[in-house]
């Protein structure tokens, strides 16, 4: 806890924030780890509803967290009363109410600097808003509706201004990320020396893993062993053993229910401070076996444990659609379990949503796991109730071309076929790339004995207007529908050239080891992989997103994972998160089909609809 007095300062009187309304602390001084009360007075003119809440977000150790209170009305304004965590320096705040942002300061947000009177404490607060806008800039956008510029160029001139007005800051452990943020220079390089150096000589663990990190990057193995030598032998439980102790864990091949519990004990017994998020990979690694073993009572208890149980409902839709068969044609196993589970990570959300007092962020999951336990009941021929699930996601927007092609096949279960006939049409002439529908779409006019004349008429137009479609929309994402080439290492460290494919049908799919959704789509890409062996197609598997800080960390994790699953992918490394950049992509996983010339033919096609477009393409 800092023994300081801290202040609230807003920054924007001796910086370039501008602040169309104001929120500044009641009191001169704030109370650390308790409630304090803050005042907001809106732009003039400025209706806010009654029902109005302010929402903050702020980062605690790169743990982005949002927060919210209640505004109650004053003679000169309104006044909000909210706890932070004591570590952290700055926050960003936007008014809201249940369905939309009311005021964000004309898309900026609110900043609250809370500092002492040191200069080098103004100067973290702002280190703070720059490291948030950077790495939790989709946060602020979903949550406050924030537009920052969040590109390194925008990011390193934030921070070069406040080392500008802040020199000293240049001595602070942020730096190092600043650092990072640099193009590869020797003058980086240079840099990058001279402050693992300094961070040597202060001699405080933290700053000895900052300067073990930076040898690391600088190829100066043997450095990077003796500092780290240094810090087992000086902090035998300090941050860096209870690291190493739990990644040994992580990478432990055979995890029973016993090793899992006894490593528990053991690491929460010898550690303190322990992050969140390694005691919930604890609480994970249970859930799963528990999972295979359908032990409900203790999945119970294990769930009640994690920081969120938003987790256990990930971890539970996964398992369910991996159990689904993930498409309509697709082979499910063991059914009963999978609606089981389904439906347990429905509960849970429906009851997080429930206490929220944002309801409507938990919109997007309810649809994802909502279409997983649709798909479930379809295949257990409850159609009714399937569709009653996919109809609810379908009227919210939250189906994308496979949750179409689904609630297409449902639709036709429960309702005549014109029914289902006219929602496919509707949806093709919108301009809706689908084999899947069109190939159902027949079916239905054989049905109906209607002139497949007629049906070929409609294809021809449907798959001119799509592609006409998925090329402007190609156009406008990317500026052109070329492929953009790129040279990344692959696992075995050797260079691979996009451009060197051409010739071929080429999938990106973007993913990230932590990633949910993408764990879950594995299996049926596997899949895929065997099925185009030897033939005109190369899948590249782009791992983007990855939490390590050192190229090393990626690899071996990256490495373990898909050994361990016995993947056959061909994995390239985007570790700066460049070509993920390039290609906009927004969310992972995200699969961007190319075709034998390089040209980019879509970015959002279904796993079913995939096939359709790659045999398409190979017929050619």
């Amino acid at each position: 806890m800092k023994k300081s007095v801290v202040l609230l300062f807003l920054v924007c009187c001796n910086m370039t924030f501008s602040q169309m309304g104001k929120v500044n602390l009641k009191d001169l001084k704030f109370k650390i780890g308790k409630e304090n009360i803050y005042a907001y007075e809106p732009p003039k003119g400025m209706e806010i509803p009654k029902e109005a809440k302010v929402r903050i977000v702020y980062s605690n150790n790169f743990d982005f967290k949002d927060g919210a209170a209640s505004l109650i009305k004053k003679a000169n304004g309104y006044e909000f009363t909210i706890q932070v965590p004591d570590s952290i320096m700055y926050f960003v705040a936007a008014i809201v109410d249940s369905k939309k942002v009311v005021d964000n300061n004309k898309n900026t947000g609110y900043d609250v600097f809370l500092n002492s009177s040191k200069l080098t404490d103004i100067g973290k607060s702002l280190v703070g808003r720059i490291e948030l806008i950077y790495y939790a800039n989709n946060l602020l956008a979903s949550k406050l509706n924030l537009k920052l510029d969040s590109s390194p160029e925008s990011t390193l001139s934030e921070y070069n201004k406040m080392f500008a007005k802040y020199p000293k800051m240049k001595e602070d452990k942020s730096y190092e990320n600043y650092l990072y943020l640099k193009k590869p220079s020797d003058i980086t390089k240079t840099e990058m020396l001279a402050f693992a150096q300094k961070c040597e000589k202060k001699n405080l663990e933290d700053y000895l893993l900052i300067a073990s990190r930076l040898y690391g990057n600088l190829k100066m193995t043997d450095k990077k062993e003796q500092i780290e030598n240094q810090i087992t032998v000086k902090y035998p439980v300090g941050n860096f053993k209870s690291s190493k102790f739990f990644f040994d864990f992580a990478n432990h091949p055979d995890k029973t229910e016993a090793y899992i519990l006894e490593q528990l004990n053991l690491y929460t017994t010898t550690f303190n401070n322990i992050p969140v998020m390694y005691k919930d990979h604890f609480y994970i690694t249970l859930l799963k076996i528990y999972l295979e073993n359908k032990d409900f009572q203790k999945m119970d208890q294990y769930e009640g444990l994690l920081s969120s149980k938003s987790k256990a409902a990930s971890l539970y839709n996964d398992y369910a659609w991996n159990l689904s068969g993930q498409d309509l044609v697709t082979p499910a196993k063991d059914l009963d379990s999978a609606e089981k589970i389904s439906k347990r990570s429905l509960d849970i959300l429906f009851d997080l949503q429930k206490q929220s007092d944002f309801p409507d962020d938990f919109n997007g999951f309810c649809n994802m796991y909502g279409d997983t336990y649709a798909l479930i009941l379809y295949k257990l021929n409850r159609f009714d109730e399937a569709f009653q699930y996919q109809d609810k996601v379908n009227q919210q927007g939250g189906l994308d071309t496979g949750g179409k092609e689904r609630y297409a096949a449902i639709m036709e279960k429960v309702k005549d076929l014109e029914v289902t006939k006219k929602y496919i049409e509707t949806e093709l002439a919108n301009g809706l790339d689908s084999r899947v529908l069109l190939a159902q779409l027949e079916e239905i006019y054989k049905k109906q004995n209607l002139p497949l004349t007629e049906f070929n008429k409609l294809k021809e137009k449907s798959l001119a207007q799509a592609s006409a479609k998925a090329n402007a929309a190609v156009l406008e994402k990317y500026g052109s529908t070329q492929a953009i080439d790129f040279s990344l290492k692959n696992l075995d460290g050797k260079e691979v050239k996009l451009f060197d494919y051409k010739g071929k049908v080429v999938v990106l799919d973007f993913w990230a080891t932590w990633c949910g959704p993408f764990k879950a789509s594995f299996p049926n890409m596997q899949e895929l992989v065997t099925k185009y062996k030897g033939k005109e197609v190369e899948f590249l598997f782009v791992n983007t997103w990855e939490r390590g800080k050192e190229n090393s960390e990626t690899v071996k994790k990256v490495t373990t994972f898909i050994t361990d699953a016995k993947y056959s992918f061909n994995v390239v490394f985007d570790f700066d998160d460049t070509i993920t950049e390039k290609y906009k992509v927004g969310g992972i996983p995200t699969k961007i089909l190319i075709d034998k010339k390089g040209i980019i033919l879509s970015d959002s096609a279904s796993e079913q609809n995939l096939i359709n477009l790659i045999d398409e393409q190979l017929s050619l």
